[in-house]
């Protein structure tokens, strides 16, 4: 069985057998081929779910000679952000083999594919989310808290890692990852964000002067990233993001997405983190590490609006590079000691002769969509409604919002367009802590915040990056 499957563990809203298609056409024959004579098996039939990511994948049924089924996941580089680049299937099969070996729990590699353009892995059981009710999201997050934490206590060197750099100073931790981004960024993204290009030096230049442990990192970790059968995690997965570093990384990313940064929430799981690992959870560093992971998601995005879009197409991708925007600002500025507020913008103009058209196309796009049974075409049409919203938006303030931006770039920093000079001076800004520059990038940041307010504000938009 085929079934393209969403990013990480594979899951659609946490459950990775809902949704299924029959509509589309199975992989090229050759990686067919491939898949049966890796796994000894002849492919019995395919499916496919709506996707999303930076990574095509599919749900594989091999039927054996035995009469049993091997059921695998198919990781593939097709054309996704990160094609081409050093984030990709066969850094994953490096990390998952590598811990495999130490007996840690992730899916078995049955293979990669030559030319490392597919991963082939175990499919394991259960689901991408905290489960069903308290008790189970208990049981699940406190397992999971184990399991990343019996990671972390893994001895880097005793791992099987080549081409994973290794620190050699406290700011290594940070550093060595972080100037990844930073090259990525400057070969694949066009017209870098200046609030991630601050944010990107002033990372490199800030990276924390102390750490507990040299631990693998998984990044990006916590739902969506292990796969969880009634309360125990039958696995970590999507390891593109792993590197050699500090363990307080995946505290930020657990922070965010297990318990939504409610620190009183995740304290009594942090307590039982250090308690099993001896490893103290260093406050500060999280809070460095809660910027990086902004700024690694928000240049992921900005790789897939460069490109011309990604699995759900462009429009959405647009949006969430706004949302991480918008929560790089959120978590630097504190960092900083700084709170810059640009005025209320919105309440300058209420509507324009044109706001009621832009209503028409979004309430035609929206009855469009649930009139189409193709759900990935629905889909692309629900999302063209982001576009909508923002002209909308732009019709009624954005010639305010480039003029007030105009007027405050040249007062602080003397320049009259946003060219390559002003990007270097960002960059030396970030890089020294330039406070004066920093605080007009909040309220540039501020300003352009108001033509996404309306999509902010509204909950059933989708949020896929």
């Amino acid at each position: 069985m085929w079934s393209r499957a969403p990013p990480g563990c594979e899951t659609k809203n946490g459950v990775q057998d809902e949704d299924r298609r029959d509509d589309v056409s199975a992989p090229d024959a050759a990686l067919a081929s491939w898949v049966e004579e890796t796994i000894g098996g002849t492919i019995s039939s395919w499916e496919r779910p709506p996707s999303g990511g930076s990574r095509e994948a599919y749900f594989v049924n091999v039927a054996m000679p035995s009469g049993d089924t091997v059921q695998a996941l198919l990781r593939m580089e097709a054309g996704g952000s990160f094609t081409g680049t050093d984030i990709n299937v066969s850094k994953e099969a490096t990390a998952y083999t590598a811990l495999g070996d130490a007996g840690a729990r992730v899916p078995k590699v049955y293979g990669l594919a030559p030319g490392g353009t597919a991963l082939l892995l175990e499919r394991v059981a259960g689901r991408g989310d905290l489960g069903d009710g308290p008790d189970e999201r208990q049981r699940t997050l406190e397992d999971f808290i184990d399991v990343i934490g019996d990671v972390h206590l893994i001895e880097p060197d005793s791992l099987d890692l080549p081409g994973f750099p290794r620190p050699r100073t406290p700011e290594d931790h940070a550093r060595l990852d972080l100037e990844g981004w930073a090259r990525l960024a400057a070969e694949r993204v066009m017209d870098l964000d200046p609030l991630a290009r601050y944010a990107g030096a002033w990372l490199l230049s800030h990276a924390p002067t102390a750490v507990a442990r040299t631990s693998f990192v998984q990044g990006d970790t916590g739902p969506g990233n292990f796969v969880a059968d009634h309360g125990r995690i039958t696995a970590l997965c999507d390891l593109e993001f792993s590197h050699i570093g500090d363990p307080m990384d995946d505290i930020a990313w657990m922070l965010g997405r297990a318990f939504g940064h409610d620190k009183a929430e995740a304290l009594p799981f942090l307590e039982r983190y250090t308690a099993r690992t001896g490893i103290p959870v260093d406050w500060s560093s999280v809070e460095f590490y809660n910027i990086a992971v902004q700024y690694r998601c928000a240049i992921t995005t900005s790789l897939a609006v460069s490109r011309g879009g990604g699995a759900r197409g462009w429009p959405p991708y647009l949006f969430a590079t706004q949302r991480y925007l918008r929560a790089l600002a959120t978590t630097l500025a504190p960092r900083l000691g700084i709170d810059e507020r640009a005025p209320t913008l919105s309440e300058t103009v209420v509507s324009t002769p044109r706001s009621c058209w832009y209503d028409a196309v979004i309430e035609a796009l929206r009855a469009g969509a649930k009139a189409i049974p193709d759900p990935d075409a629905a889909a692309e049409t629900r999302n063209h409604q982001i576009l909508i919203h923002y002209l909308k938006a732009y019709d009624r303030v954005g010639p305010i919002v480039e003029a007030e931006n105009a007027a405050d770039l040249g007062e602080t920093m003397h320049l009259d367009t946003e060219g390559d000079e002003f990007a270097k001076r960002v960059e030396d800004a970030g890089a020294a802590g330039d406070l004066d520059v920093a605080r007009f990038l909040l309220r540039r940041q501020n300003r352009i915040d108001l033509l996404w307010q309306t999509l902010f504000e509204r909950k059933a938009v989708n949020r896929s990056a």
